[in-house]
């Protein structure tokens, strides 16, 4: 870890105002490490970030991963539903068309 943080190419962005509390406790890291208060700041959110994008992430795979037997036939039986639909709108068309006489005729 370093004892500066690299400040070239920085934005100057909004800086959020610290509750005291929080401040007194960084203080004392800070003097307990002997780290600046910037450069524990900054890993503590690097690491915080890093918390999140590893729980987001086995979040999601569980998602995909865990499908249950019950969840699954309701998606098959919807799909078979879906499927049945579109079948009786093609029977209808093909109805319509043979209405027609010999088919479709162009004017």
């Amino acid at each position: 870890m370093e004892n500066r943080i690299d400040r070239k190419g920085d934005e100057r962005l909004y800086q959020p105002k610290i509750h005291s509390d929080r401040i007194k406790t960084l203080y004392g890291l800070k003097k307990e490490t002997g780290k600046p208060m910037t450069v524990l700041l900054d890993q503590a959110i690097h690491d915080l970030a890093e918390r999140y994008k590893v729980e987001r992430q086995i979040e999601e795979e569980s998602d995909y991963q865990k499908v249950e037997p019950e969840t699954w036939e309701e998606i098959c039986e919807v799909r078979r539903l879906l499927d049945q639909v579109d079948y009786l709108e093609c029977l209808a068309e093909l109805e319509q068309f043979k209405g027609n006489g010999e088919g479709r005729t162009t004017n």
